[in-house]
């Protein structure tokens, strides 16, 4: 661990403990804003363990998020088509569509800001995941009427393993998925603080449909879930299923939550109606199909379940139980969780992230025991008071980090990565360490040839050379040669020897570097 990380590491462990004093001394303001900030370090710290770009699903989306910079319209995996491509490839096409733009520009604006490089490109995702402390702790207020429940909620979501490691870029969606599960929970929030308000009721309306709308720009429809919630409470209630201004304020938000998505997708349509085309027919596919190799059984996000929580899933279990046996009224809560998990279930291709988009709300229900244990050592533990529930605290946080399970991923080389056991750390770095060369050993005017599979993507996102992973045909060589580009190649590999024909044309550049 490098000093500035050490750093952040203590900064962070100050902050907790800071936090938690203050929630003991019933300051829940200052527990909170300590709490949002010690998240925040340690997300800078989880941003910075690895110095290279991960290979599911970071490093595509870190290049599309790198020519965006220049044109935040032009979603773009290539910034020229020099060979020609299938479009249908999402890995390996021009115009990349397989994702909704949000998340792309805010990985764009802030490599903008502080340079394209891996922090930068994971900085939205610290930072969005750092301010949803707020939204969970007065979702947990508005639905249990108790700031220990609130404030622990939040603890949970802020140690929350599972999303350090979105953070980091580790775990495939990645930074997708962290501003997903961001926008559905506050979304979710601005929901019941509508209908909490006695004034302001418009503006929460408004903010529901934004918010939502923010939600689908990064993940498509699924975004809209606040509304199943809404909308399975609103038919289920006696009284509000026959107050039509009810249904009018449903329909005005879900309609503002269309205006903020509908022109990317009315835009694409016109401007790449070819690639737009095709990605709706292949979203829509995923719901009916095993697409991507995806061959898991009907039951798989329910095995997922340990390894979002961890321990905490029996938490998740208690409190559910908890909230059911003392008469809470969640069903916009228990609505949501259950369309979502229905939903993953029944599509055809499943994958590990996509129910954890409810992470918060269940976290949440998680804490409603651990409140109650709180208030219960409030009442009676009296000089021990404060020691007990600092201890307990710490306890929780370890317990929801898994620090071991970091160190395991991030420092020793046989954990890591996580899809590719066979092919640890030092690779990563040591071919990092040559993509960042290329703009000094390769002129510009020249393509670069025999990356390893996938690894041209990385490279491009290091450089400003195309890439490519394999070596041209002879009439591929001819195009390139009649666009006025030379070609440069990395070594050949036992699996992988370059034809002379490559070698040997005029002006090639045989690199002297060695990616693996």
């Amino acid at each position: 661990m490098s000093a500035p990380q050490f750093v952040l590491l203590a900064v962070t462990g100050l902050l907790a403990v800071g936090s938690g004093m203050a929630w003991i001394r019933g300051r829940y303001g200052l527990a909170l804003g300590l709490l949002m900030v010690a998240a925040f370090a340690l997300r800078l710290l989880m941003a910075s363990l690895d110095p290279f770009l991960h290979e599911w699903d970071e490093r595509y989306h870190a290049l599309v998020a790198k020519h965006m910079i220049a044109d935040p319209l032009q979603p773009l995996l290539r910034d020229r088509a020099y060979l020609p491509y299938d479009y249908k490839r999402w890995g390996g096409n021009m115009v990349w569509l397989h994702k909704q733009p949000l998340f792309l520009w805010q990985m764009a604006l802030s490599m903008s800001l502080f340079g394209v490089n891996e922090l930068a490109l994971r900085l939205p995702s610290a930072l969005l995941t750092s301010l949803l402390l707020y939204p969970v702790y007065r979702l947990g207020y508005l639905l249990f009427a108790s700031r220990d429940t609130a404030y622990l909620g939040a603890v949970l979501v802020a140690f929350a393993y599972f999303q350090l490691e979105l953070v980091s870029g580790y775990i495939g969606m990645d930074h997708n998925d962290a501003a997903f599960l961001v926008y559905v929970t506050a979304s979710i929030w601005a929901y019941y603080e509508y209908r909490a308000a006695t004034q302001r009721q418009v503006a929460w309306l408004v903010a529901v449909g934004v918010l939502a709308g923010a939600a689908v720009l990064c993940k498509w429809l699924t975004g809209l879930l606040v509304y199943a919630g809404w909308g399975i409470a609103l038919l289920l209630d006696p009284v509000r299923r026959r107050a039509f201004a009810e249904y009018v304020r449903l329909a005005a938000s879900a309609g503002v939550a269309v205006l903020v998505f509908l022109p990317w997708q009315l835009y694409t349509a016109w401007r790449f109606p070819l690639e737009s085309a095709y990605e709706r027919a292949y979203n829509t596919r995923h719901f009916f199909e095993k697409l991507e190799g995806n061959d898991v059984p009907w039951y798989y996000h329910f095995t997922m379940l340990p390894v979002h929580y961890g321990v905490m899933l029996g938490l998740v279990v208690v409190g559910i139980v908890w909230v059911l046996r003392r008469g809470f009224r969640l069903v916009e809560i228990f609505s949501i969780v259950g369309v979502a998990l229905v939903f993953f279930t029944l599509a055809a291709t499943k994958m590990f992230t996509y129910l954890y988009v409810i992470s918060p709300l269940l976290l949440l229900l998680a804490a409603v025991p651990l409140g109650a244990a709180a208030a219960w050592v409030r009442a009676r533990s009296g000089q021990a008071r404060p020691a007990t529930l600092i201890v307990g605290l710490l306890g929780l946080i370890w317990l929801d980090a898994r620090p071991l399970a970091i160190y395991n991923r991030h420092f020793q080389e046989e954990y890591f990565p996580m899809m590719r056991g066979s092919i640890g750390r030092a690779r990563y770095l040591n071919n990092t360490a040559i993509y960042r060369t290329l703009d000094a050993n390769v002129p510009p005017g020249y393509v670069v040839f025999n990356a390893p599979d996938g690894d041209e993507i990385a490279a491009m996102f290091h450089c400003n050379r195309p890439v490519y992973a394999w070596w041209p045909s002879e009439a591929e060589l001819a195009t390139l040669q009649a666009q006025g580009m030379r070609v440069a190649v990395f070594p050949d590999r036992p699996d992988r020897v370059v034809p002379d024909y490559v070698r040997q044309s005029p002006g090639a550049i045989l690199l002297w570097g060695n990616p693996r």
